[in-house]
């Protein structure tokens, strides 16, 4: 596999964890690192987003996404050449280089999806959720099956300021329609119910996710903010 579709096609890799508490949202999209700076910048992020080394490291991403953007330039028209550089700019943390190259591989390539999607991911690293909400929203025009796609924009509207947890649990229940076994949408669904309150729902979800993947590593930790949220709410309820 090209090293540009490693950075953005895997499925599954977390992204980071804890948003307004102590647990993870499932991010969906494939990430390659970010500089401490880049995800400093993108408020509300989450707190353990991957960042690069730093210093050297970050140093010689950027050299060679320099690289790559000579190249790119020098071929405007070819289309794997900025996929290329905005590859190796997100990789760099550089997402609003990432966000121009990507840009021009789109107008190269309009109806390519995965570009699409790709815009979407790199808006969204850059804490841009209202503009990434827009490339989701552009892709599942072309395809409204694609639940991580869908997942991704769920967590626009959880991400941005202020935060709209109705719709992202609305876009969520989308994607547990046509799939419901898609782990990543019953570990944010229970999450985002929790958030609102609604815990008796986040505990059967909790449990349907039990249920397809009784393995899963973040059962236990879901579970304990699950308690501790009903705890905080009862111990509210009986100082009122």
């Amino acid at each position: 596999m090209s090293r540009e579709n490693v950075l953005f096609s895997v499925v599954g890799l977390l992204l980071g964890y804890v948003i307004a508490f102590h647990l993870v949202v499932y991010v969906n999209q494939s990430q390659a690192g970010a500089s401490a700076g880049a995800a400093q910048s993108a408020e509300g992020m989450p707190a353990d987003h991957p960042t690069v080394g730093g210093g050297a490291d970050r140093q010689r991403l950027l050299a060679e996404a320099e690289k790559a953007a000579e190249q790119a330039r020098k071929s405007p028209d070819n289309f794997e050449a900025q996929l290329r550089a905005g590859a190796a700019y997100f990789e760099a943390g550089s997402f609003e280089d990432a966000i121009d190259f990507m840009t021009r591989a789109n107008k190269l390539r309009p109806d390519d999806y995965d570009t699409v999607v790709r815009l979407g991911n790199v808006y969204s690293s850059a804490g841009r959720f209202e503009d990434a909400a827009r490339w989701y929203a552009a892709a599942l025009a072309k395809r409204p099956e694609d639940c991580d796609a869908r997942s991704e924009l769920a967590l626009t509207f959880f991400m941005r300021k202020p935060s709209q947890p109705e719709k992202a649990i609305t876009e969520l229940r989308r994607c547990l329609q046509s799939d419901p076994n898609h782990v990543h949408s019953l570990h944010n669904l229970a999450l985002m119910l929790i958030e609102t309150k609604q815990y008796a729902e986040s505990e059967s979800t909790l449990a349907r996710l039990e249920q397809i993947d009784p393995g899963y590593a973040q059962l236990p930790l879901l579970r304990e903010e699950l308690r501790k949220a009903r705890a905080g709410a009862q111990a509210k309820s009986a100082t009122d």
